[in-house]
């Protein structure tokens, strides 16, 4: 016959393994909810680059049909393509065009190209989180884009150098752009993922 005090260290035993297998289930499930959030940052960030290789065919299949404004003029000397940015110039979002070449046709090449990048900078702003792009001529037949978007889900809404207060920071600091050159844009410190790519000028 068992004694009334050897039941109660039997009924002590069994709380003690039920709050054990109660802990390691709430373990097991934290690290199920990390996994399941760190698939859906990855399959986000996939899509994102998804869109901007789409941007970049896009942009590029623009400058093939337009091959005279693509080109640099042969005057004045160092003169950049239509399509180019200046590299000084920040990145930029969606910009409004000069001539809307669509029902205000026909517009000369160097009006198509910049009709064909306000067109393009507004689907890149539309297409990824906090979208922005550059252009920028690094040879006579060579047009190299950069295309960022935010990394992280955050309070700001706009892309900026200024980092922002505290209190709208929520995970990371924003995604923070330098025009200067897509190293110091897309360094690890910067916040931002990046896609770059080369587009050809086809000759006139």
């Amino acid at each position: 016959m068992v004694s009334p005090q050897a039941r109660r260290r039997q009924r002590g035993f069994a709380l003690i393994e039920a709050l054990v297998s109660l802990a390691i289930l709430a373990l097991g499930l934290l690290g199920l909810a990390v996994v399941q959030g760190r698939m859906l940052v990855e399959t986000r960030t996939t899509n994102a680059r998804a869109a901007a290789i789409r941007l970049v065919g896009d942009l590029s299949e623009r400058v093939r049909i337009n091959p005279i404004g693509a080109n640099p003029p042969a005057t004045p000397a160092g003169s950049l393509s239509a399509y180019s940015d200046d590299k000084a110039a920040s990145f930029q979002g969606a910009v409004t065009a000069g001539k809307d070449c669509a029902t205000d046709g026909p517009c000369s090449p160097a009006e198509q190209a910049a009709y064909d990048r306000a067109i393009w900078r507004t689907k890149v702003a539309s297409s990824l989180p906090g979208g922005k792009s550059s252009i920028w001529q690094i040879s006579p037949r060579q047009l190299q884009v950069v295309i960022a978007w935010q990394a992280n889900e955050n309070t700001s809404t706009t892309l900026s150098d200024a980092a922002p207060p505290a209190a709208a920071r929520q995970v990371a600091q924003p995604l923070q752009i330098s025009g200067e050159t897509a190293g110091t844009m897309c360094g690890a410190s910067s916040g931002a993922i990046c896609h770059i790519d080369v587009i050809a000028i086809a000759p006139r």
